[in-house]
């Protein structure tokens, strides 16, 4: 479950309009509800916490100082995202983030709105042995696939904002996030259904 306190569009813009105008318990807001999520999300783009957390501090100082001259925005999310990886990538640069992926004839996976299981399918034991898999698998991963996986099942960010915030192309987003849920799937066994309701459990629990 994502850690966002009050995170209806309405009231990011609302905040967001406030702070832009000086509200310091607007940005304030802001940084309280979206600290946690951008700290997960900055680990998936290096192991190095100390940059992680300067950045952040960086990312939120530049956003006070500059508020006057912020345009409006559509997603408060998507924006600081975009911003924060911008910066993490100023500060270690792009190589330790680039990851090549060639175009493959590969299905891309969907989340389904309905899952074929319940929680009451798999005993607690199994599934929480299966959860702990998961999570195992899934730091195993490339940085680039975690990050494809986190944005698009825990943050539920569309194809087309993926790519603008990874920089690379819809298909590239498509193949990355097959390969890393086909990596999953090979660790855990089993079907594409009981993979996408472990992951569901998994971020519901864990964020």
């Amino acid at each position: 479950m994502s850690h966002v306190i009050n995170s209806n569009k309405n009231t990011d813009s609302t905040l967001w309009l406030a702070f832009k105008q000086g509200d310091k318990q607007a940005f304030s807001a802001l940084y309280q509800n979206y600290i946690a999520d951008l700290l997960t999300y900055g680990y998936r783009l290096t192991n190095d916490k100390s940059l992680i957390k300067d950045s952040i501090q960086d990312l939120f100082l530049h956003l006070w100082q500059h508020r006057h001259n912020l345009s409006a925005t559509d997603s408060v999310r998507f924006y600081l995202y975009r911003s924060l990886r911008n910066r993490i990538i100023r500060n270690i640069g792009t190589q330790s983030l680039t990851q090549t992926v060639e175009p493959d004839d590969l299905n891309y996976m969907a989340l389904p709105n309905q899952l074929p299981f319940d929680e009451e399918w798999m005993n607690e034991e199994t599934r929480q042995e299966q959860i702990h898999k998961l999570r195992n698998a899934i730091e195993t991963l490339p940085k680039r696939q975690q990050e494809a996986i986190e944005l698009r099942y825990l943050h539920d960010f569309s194809l087309e904002q993926i790519a603008e915030l990874m920089d690379i192309s819809n298909q590239s987003v498509r193949n990355t996030l097959h390969r890393a849920l086909t990596a999953l799937r090979d660790v855990l066994g089993g079907s594409v259904g009981l993979l996408f309701f472990l992951m569901t459990i998994y971020f519901k629990k864990n964020f």
